[in-house]
């Protein structure tokens, strides 16, 4: 009998009906909206790192002193490959310079990407980001 007594007491009250629900209605946008930024987050730092990675292999490359333009735009073209978007390595988006010094040549590779939001949001962020990565190499003489 103490038992029955104890459960009810501990019941929901007159006007308590609705309160869980309006707690998850009040956390649920908080929440959506942390988890939205997360993704987008993620999402970006691969593009980024994406975008810097082929930029130094591709300068590495030409460093070597053995690859042409063509063939440095096709290893940025393999290492873009697994980005969401589709990426064209043409002139205006790999372009390749070398300088000759004396004494010293390098090769400079720079990548730019414009990179597509997930879920793009008017006036908060631009879309697409547009990211670039330049990376200067020596070029090693035998």
């Amino acid at each position: 009998m103490r038992f029955r007594l104890a459960w009810r007491r501990r019941g929901k009250k007159a006007g308590e009906s609705g309160q869980s629900l309006v707690e998850l209605a009040l956390i649920l946008p908080v929440f959506l909206l942390l988890l939205v930024g997360l993704v987008e987050v993620g999402d970006s730092l691969n593009s980024y790192l994406t975008v810097i990675d082929a930029s130094r292999d591709a300068a590495r490359l030409g460093s070597r002193g053995q690859a042409s333009d063509a063939e440095i735009r096709n290893l940025v073209g393999k290492d873009m490959e697994r980005l969401r978007d589709p990426f064209t390595p043409d002139p205006t988006t790999v372009p390749v310079s070398r300088t000759a010094m004396p004494g010293d040549t390098s090769v400079k590779v720079t990548v730019c990407y414009d990179h597509a939001l997930i879920f793009p949001v008017p006036g908060f962020l631009p879309n697409p980001i547009h990211m670039c990565s330049s990376t200067t190499m020596r070029a090693i003489t035998y």
